[in-house]
């Protein structure tokens, strides 16, 4: 999507239709935004910032002295404000050129400022290997600074902050700037580059849910995570929250449960929600492009009130937008979004709460279903609907207990509902043109809660130095379904007939009437042993689940209790070169729902994985190299029911096997240049089925994927200020059907982004499967085929001051 400002503020999509709606809530949404200050004109910052001048800047907050000092000077400054937080500046008198005003005000506390665009300058550690995760601000009423695409630390693998090369597991970092310069607009567009994850296994034009796989293993629901919470998803009420909402995502691979409980094996993805900034933040911006997309967007954040105290943000997006599937000329499938998300912190030096909230609405047209090979619709517009509407409200809230120890909570209350009609092809008639058609309506509501308290400390001693994290956490969720089925209309697929009166299906043609809920608790503890060059990562957790399951259609009433024991093992070691070859054990559960054929409950698969790897992050540099191999394995997987006198039920007697490689390099150099490069060999098989899968790979799964994406950022000569980019994605061949004897075939897509950077003002143009690249992806059989998403080409303008 195309990216508004160099934090990694993002656009998504916009499309025809009358769209009224959407340019009135932009000309809002300027009005919001213009209303907070007048804008001074940025005149040649560039030129300006090789001069000297006389500078007379008393003392005070650092923050503020960088403030008066890029104002003077008429250049931007951006940096993280965990670097700034509580420093003071002696100020600065004399004549000094910009980047020595810089040097006299940052060397004392261990930071200089890197020019990275013509009048643009970016404050890190004096001796940082690469960029902080955290987003960067800027003072200077302009654009929120990049923080590269290389991130020095995550927190989603341990729970805490600790630096990429001592953490033993696999783990990738899209960082905001990636996500801009690549044009990001989902969740799944930002990990397309990224190595063991597989977004497109639904199909690539989805534009319902996040379809994640890590390692094989099916990621979209247990592995949903934002803010270190699980978002809980239920069936069709989820939170796929745009990519223009977040700061960051982390993607951690391997069994995660020592410190999450019920997860998938393969791993978790973790949104970061963008946080309120101490420093004034303004964005405006508007898009439009390919299948009537049209997409306002809004960013304002700043501190609250004059003691400093207290910060706020206001993040929203509006999209009127249409997909590449036509019903006829006046009809696309919808895909509509409007999104608001306020935020607020308060705190000081050890305590400090922040407030998260917001409020989704999806209106788009569900399941995109094109006949294969002659990809005429088979759903209606009349009747198709996926209508869902989603909100959370939770808190951050930190404590600082004298130097070594900190308490935690984190909690969120989210709830939702969802209308869901959609028709699917059922067998093609003797006459080669008349498909047969059945529909599904689906009715659900979801509410849960999650919670998260932990206390982290550091003891030391003997030469150790212990980084000890314990925690409860507990989530609770509430579910009710109500599925019907029923015959529809047939369609001639050569020359078909929409807008046909379908009757909905009565209360005599439920197949699905359900209520859930389930609810998890554990107990975990973590330390992280570091002495000198070597980190030991230790952890367990205990868990107790339990889920109750009332089907209205049976008359039965279903109860399941589990508990869980679940750890890890890891060790790191760090050579001076910047090398952290690593090994790792760990163990992981998965609940799953059901009963067998005597209607006693399954018990949850169980997990364990064997990784290496190396990491690698030259000093003085930007760059991070990773290596990672992995032998990972599931038992007491659902597998169907041997017995005849059994079909539909399941037994538990499945096991896979995941093996594979994974390659990633990241790479933001001094010079401008971006890079981003991931390899994924991943080798999956069904050591143990009964429904003829056995020994075969399982569907929709390739052995090889690839990504390179290459940008440049010019700062000198005619060129300065352009951006430019371009990528290539391939997924190799994988199979249709369980028993291996179809194939879809594999393919390699391009992307490209050229943006221009002037002043307050950001102008960019973003095309995804730039040649046009025809994907398929058919699951099972040749019926059930979905197409890849076409060339998709996106404008916008931002404005920011």
């Amino acid at each position: 999507m195309a990216s508004m400002r160099r934090d990694g503020l993002r656009a998504t999509r916009p499309r025809k239709r009358t769209g009224g709606h959407t340019w009135a809530f932009a000309a809002v949404l300027a009005l919001a935004a213009l209303a907070g200050k007048s804008v001074a004109a940025l005149d040649a910052p560039a030129a300006r910032a090789s001069l000297s001048q006389p500078y007379a800047v008393p003392a005070g907050s650092l923050v503020s002295v960088l403030q008066r000092i890029a104002s003077e000077a008429g250049v931007l400054v951006y940096f993280d404000p965990a670097l700034t937080r509580d420093l003071s500046s002696d100020g600065l008198n004399g004549r000094y050129t910009v980047e020595q005003a810089f040097e006299q005000v940052l060397s004392a506390h261990g930071l200089e400022a890197r020019q990275d665009l013509p009048g643009s300058y970016q404050v890190l550690p004096a001796w940082t290997p690469s960029a902080e995760l955290l987003p960067l601000t800027r003072v200077e009423g302009a654009a929120v600074g990049a923080d590269g695409f290389v991130a020095r630390s995550a927190t989603a693998a341990t729970k805490t902050a600790t630096p990429i090369n001592r953490i033993p597991q696999s783990v990738s970092v899209v960082t905001a700037q990636e996500m801009q310069a690549r044009a990001a607009r989902t969740v799944t567009q930002a990990l397309q580059y990224t190595p063991g994850v597989q977004v497109n296994n639904f199909g690539s034009n989805e534009v319902r849910n996040d379809w994640l796989v890590l390692r094989g293993f099916d990621a979209k629901l247990t592995g949903d995570y934002r803010d270190g919470l699980s978002q809980m998803p239920y069936d069709q009420i989820r939170a796929r929250v745009p990519a223009y909402a977040l700061e960051s995502i982390e993607a951690v691979r391997g069994p995660s449960s020592s410190l999450y409980g019920q997860v998938a094996p393969g791993g978790i993805v973790n949104r970061v929600t963008k946080r309120p900034t101490d420093v004034e933040l303004r964005e405006i911006a508007v898009q439009a492009g390919s299948f009537d997309n049209r997409q306002a967007f809004l960013d304002l954040g700043g501190a609250a009130g004059e003691r400093g105290r207290a910060s706020y943000r206001l993040t929203a997006t509006l999209r009127d937008a249409g997909t590449q599937d036509k019903y006829d000329d006046g009809h696309r499938y919808r895909d509509d979004l409007a999104y608001v998300a306020p935020a607020f912190r308060w705190g000081g030096a050890d305590t400090s709460l922040t407030v998260l909230a917001h409020y989704q609405r999806d209106r788009n047209d569900g399941e995109s279903r094109a006949y294969y090979p002659t990809r005429t619709l088979v759903g209606d517009y009349g009747y198709d609907r996926n209508e869902r509407d989603f909100h959370s409200v939770g808190y951050l809230f930190e404590h600082r207990i004298g130097d070594a120890w900190m308490v935690r909570q984190n909690a969120r209350y989210q709830s939702g509902s969802a209308t869901l009609r959609n028709l699917y092809p059922l067998a093609l008639g003797g006459d080669g043109r008349t498909l047969a058609r059945m529909q599904l309506a689906a009715r659900e509501r979801a509410d849960g809660v999650a919670v998260d308290t932990q206390i982290e400390g550091v003891i030391e001693g003997a030469g150790l130095r212990h980084t000890v994290l314990a925690g409860l956490d507990y989530r609770r969720l509430t579910g009710r379904q109500e599925y019907r089925q029923a015959a529809a209309p047939a369609l001639d697929i050569e020359n078909p007939v929409y807008n046909q009166p379908i009757a909905m299906p009565g209360a005599d043609q439920a197949i699905l009437d359900l209520r859930q809920v389930s609810t998890q608790m554990g107990l975990y503890l973590q330390d992280q042993i570091q002495a000198g060059d070597w980190t030991l990562t230790l952890g367990v957790r205990h868990d107790r689940l339990a889920d109750e399951t009332d089907d209205h259609l049976a008359g039965t009433r279903v109860r399941a209790r589990d508990d869980a024991l679940t750890w890890r093992a890891g060790v790191s070691y760090a050579f001076a070169s910047g090398a952290a070859p690593y090994a790792s054990y760990a163990t992981g559960f998965l609940p799953q729902p059901g009963t067998d054929f005597g209607g006693s409950p399954f018990s949850p698969a169980e997990s364990r994985q064997v990784e290496a790897g190396m990491k690698y992050q030259p000093p003085d540099s930007r760059d991070l190299y990773t290596l990672a191999v992995f032998d990972l394995n599931q038992r007491n997987a659902l597998s169907a029911d041997p017995d005849p006198a059994h079909a539909g039920f399941s037994v538990q007697s499945g096991r896979l096997r995941s093996r594979g490689l994974e390659l990633e390099a990241k790479i933001s150099a001094r010079e401008g240049w971006d890079l981003v490069a991931a390899y994924t060999y991943n080798l999956v098989t069904n050591e143990s089925s009964n429904d003829g899968g056995q020994g075969k790979t399982p569907i929709v799964t390739p052995r090889h994927m690839a990504a390179l994406w290459v940008g440049h950022r010019f700062s000198r000569g005619a060129l300065a200020g352009w951006q430019a980019g371009l990528g290539a994605r391939y997924i190799g061949s994988t199979y249709v059907d369980v028993a291996n004897t179809m194939k879809n075939r594999g393919a390699t897509v391009f992307d490209a982004q050229l943006a221009y950077d002037a002043g307050a003002w950001r102008f960019s143009v973003d095309a995804m499967n730039l040649f046009n690249q025809e994907a398929v992806v058919c699951r099972n059989d040749r019926v059930n085929c979905r197409y890849g998403v076409e060339r998709t080409v996106l404008a916008a303008v931002a404005y920011r001051y």
